[in-house]
């Protein structure tokens, strides 16, 4: 993994090892190992783009959250950080497509993923970013 070190630096854990075994409220037995796992390190949620297989949200040790749902979470707590890496990460994508690559705009490879609020936060920040729009000047007829 390329950014491992960045990623075992700031992830607060990573678990090597877990007690597997079925667990009840799971719907899809290939998700067991998921729950088993967030429930041995008292994870506050579980971050799955497959909620539906997890049963009852109240019956499981962590709160369910989609990518989506996330991102916005860390957009209502820190919108000026979310804003900062927007401005890096469009940047970035700017970078690829004047280099003659074809890629998506920032906000679209959200929608794409299956992030359309948060891409909305950040079209907001883009918006924002581009500063004021300058309205034009009445052309003068001579």
């Amino acid at each position: 993994m390329r950014h491992a070190a960045t990623f075992r630096h700031n992830v607060d854990e990573i678990l090597e090892d877990w007690a597997g075994g079925a667990a009840g409220n799971i719907i899809d037995a290939d998700d067991e190992h998921v729950h088993n796992a967030a429930k041995h390190c008292s994870a506050d949620i579980l971050l799955t783009m497959n909620t539906n297989d997890f049963g009852e949200a109240v019956l499981l040790p962590s709160d369910l959250c989609t990518a989506d749902e996330f991102l916005c979470l860390v957009e209502s707590s820190s919108p000026f950080v979310v804003r900062s890496v927007t401005r890096i990460q469009n940047t970035h994508w700017q970078g690829r497509r004047d280099k003659g690559h074809t890629v998506e705009s920032l906000v679209e490879a959200l929608e794409h993923v299956g992030c359309p609020l948060f891409a909305a936060h950040v079209a907001e920040h883009l918006r924002v970013l581009a500063g004021p729009v300058k309205a034009s000047k009445p052309r003068r007829n001579r």
